[in-house]
């Protein structure tokens, strides 16, 4: 696989049944000399639970790992959280409009049909948390 198709942290393994990694983000500014003074360069610890496999080894506790994720899992995030919200709110906005609507009217029916959508997100969650996953392997020496 090329690293192009997949995102990859480092992180360090909490528990192992069931399986846990903590991984440290940093923000893109973390090596500024003014870091100091700006709230944009904060670390932040994540635990991660979602794995499909650990290919024949089994992890210790504090060992450190990689763990890589599909960047096709990401976009298809952006899509379910930002793309059809999108899209939803445009079309709802037309069709309302088209019906000659009041505009606070049509602001209001149009934040429903995103408020609809979001809930039925959330009552898919445990069917499309299937559908993201990380990996977990040794670092490469």
């Amino acid at each position: 696989m090329h690293s192009k198709e997949t995102i990859t942290h480092k992180g360090i393994v909490t528990a192992t049944n069931p399986l846990k990694v903590e991984i440290v983000t940093e923000g893109a500014c973390s090596g500024c000399h003014a870091k100091g003074y700006c709230s944009l360069s904060a670390k932040k610890r994540k635990e991660i639970t979602r794995f499909q496999g650990t290919e024949g080894w089994t992890p210790v506790l504090g060992e450190e790992v990689v763990i890589s994720m599909h960047t096709r899992l990401g976009f298809k995030a952006l899509w379910y959280g930002m793309g059809i919200p999108a899209l939803l709110l445009g079309l709802s906005v037309t069709c309302f409009s088209i019906l000659k609507m009041k505009e606070w009217v049509v602001g209001v029916f149009a934040l429903l049909c995103i408020g609809i959508y979001y809930f039925v997100l959330y009552l898919l969650k445990y069917r499309i948390q299937n559908d993201f996953y990380f990996t977990v392997h040794r670092p490469n020496p």
